[in-house]
């Protein structure tokens, strides 16, 4: 064997003895397989760091955007915006910076700048592909709010039709429709849409059927409008959907109309109540397509015999309600006319009467404790502030007050005869 093929058997040799190890090795720690996707992004994010040197500084910024909107308070979205606004004049082709300022225009309460921009996150950019089928319908639904508090309703409606008819809308984009739809007088529509709402299980069960019953009550519905305000009370006795709605109602004096609705739909009606909030809503939307309808809901509680009764809403003394009422009402017309100058106030009247005291046991038999006899809470009368449906001013209800105590003391309400006992009776007045 020649020098040169003694040489060239030697290295094959030992590339053999260095990869059979190897060969080893490899069986018993395979290595970790490779993950496409991440390697893809990584590669991705290289090239477009490589290409658009902002990428860096606009992802920068929107995390700290994120940071600020999170706090909520309105320097810190302020703040926000303003870091939104660097980011989109650095990248101005990505959705994301256009969709938390909007969420930060949404949460401030500026329905314009919110619109236009989840408008550009999710038409001229397009996002919904970066995002689950979740999340992009609650973008949408987001964008509806905005657009529709925006006073473009029926942009609003196409925006959440659309969506619902993807096949994943869920029960507040279908309350959200229908609210849409009631704005826009088209009631039958509005109708099937809380409808719809109503069977999705996420679905805010008070408001939804507020909404309803507003829609049932407007297309002139009255038996169903009452029915379903009644449900939606079960849901909300204090009626807190109405008073403090997670979004303002559309519409100038929506939420007096809703509050009007269901106290005039109680089965134990408070038309005092009712009387204010339709008041209100005529005065608040004067052009208003449904402030007929809010006259006609005056005209039938202008009929009303005022207190409709009075209540016993302390003690356990007997009362006569129907003599008490009887008495309440005839003082009531002198005592409407301390309110006149507050149409939208309602003012609470309670009497407290007590009968004859029990004498003290101050000689108790041998080897028994003296008794006492709780005391009746002092006779007198009570004029508090009930409702204010439109803010008037503390003065004038001082005034009207000072009106009606007076008036309320010369009532003879029936008298109580059980010793130690005593009743609070209760009744409201609104002004004519």
């Amino acid at each position: 064997m020649t020098r040169l093929a003694v040489g060239a058997l030697a290295a094959t040799l030992a590339v053999l003895a260095l990869a059979t190890p190897a060969r080893a090795q490899s069986k018993r720690y395979p290595p970790e397989p490779v993950d496409k996707d991440q390697e893809k992004a990584e590669r991705s994010g290289l090239w477009e760091a490589a290409t658009n040197p902002q990428q860096e500084p606009y992802l920068a910024l929107l995390a700290q955007a994120k940071q600020a909107i999170e706090q909520r308070t309105p320097d810190q979205l302020t703040a926000a915006i303003e870091l939104l606004d660097s980011a989109v004049a650095l990248v101005p082709h990505r959705p994301e910076a256009y969709r938390w300022r909007g969420e930060a225009s949404f949460l401030l309460g500026d329905w314009v700048k919110c619109a236009a921009d989840l408008r550009t996150a999710t038409v001229e950019t397009g996002p919904t592909n970066a995002l689950d089928k979740r999340a992009a319908v609650e973008l949408q639904l987001r964008l509806g709010n905005c657009q529709a508090r925006a006073g473009k309703l029926a942009l609003a409606e196409r925006t959440l039709a659309e969506a619902a008819a993807s096949g994943t809308g869920t029960g507040e984009l279908l309350m959200r429709l229908g609210e849409i739809r009631i704005a826009m007088g088209k009631l039958d529509e509005a109708i099937a849409a809380l409808i719809a709402a109503l069977e999705v299980s996420d679905v805010q069960q008070a408001q939804t059927r507020f909404l309803l019953a507003s829609a049932y009550d407007r297309a002139r519905r009255p038996a169903e409008a009452i029915a379903e305000a009644r449900r939606a009370i079960a849901y909300d006795r204090s009626l807190g959907a109405l008073d403090n709605p997670q979004l303002p109602f559309l519409g100038a004096g929506e939420a007096n109309y809703l509050l009007g609705l269901a106290y005039a739909s109680m089965e134990s009606p408070r038309a005092e109540y009712a009387l204010i909030y339709f008041r209100q809503f005529v005065k608040a939307s004067p052009d208003s397509p449904w402030r007929k309808r809010a006259e006609d809901h005056l005209k039938e509680l202008k009929g009303t015999v005022f207190p409709e009764a009075v209540e016993r809403s302390g003690g356990a003394a007997a009362l006569d309600l129907d003599a008490a009422t009887a008495i309440a009402r005839k003082a009531m017309p002198a005592m409407r006319a301390c309110v006149a100058k507050t149409p939208t106030v309602v003012l609470e009247v309670k009497i407290t009467k007590s009968g004859p005291e029990s004498k003290p046991d101050l000689k108790p038999a041998p080897g028994r404790y003296r008794v006492r006899v709780p005391r009746p809470p002092p006779e007198g009368v009570n004029v508090r502030l009930a409702k204010n449906a439109e803010a008037a001013t503390r003065g004038d209800i001082d005034a009207a007050m000072r009106c009606v105590e007076p008036l309320a003391q010369k009532l003879t309400l029936p008298a109580v005869k059980e010793k130690d006992g005593w009743y609070q009776a209760m009744f409201l007045v609104v002004g004519n």
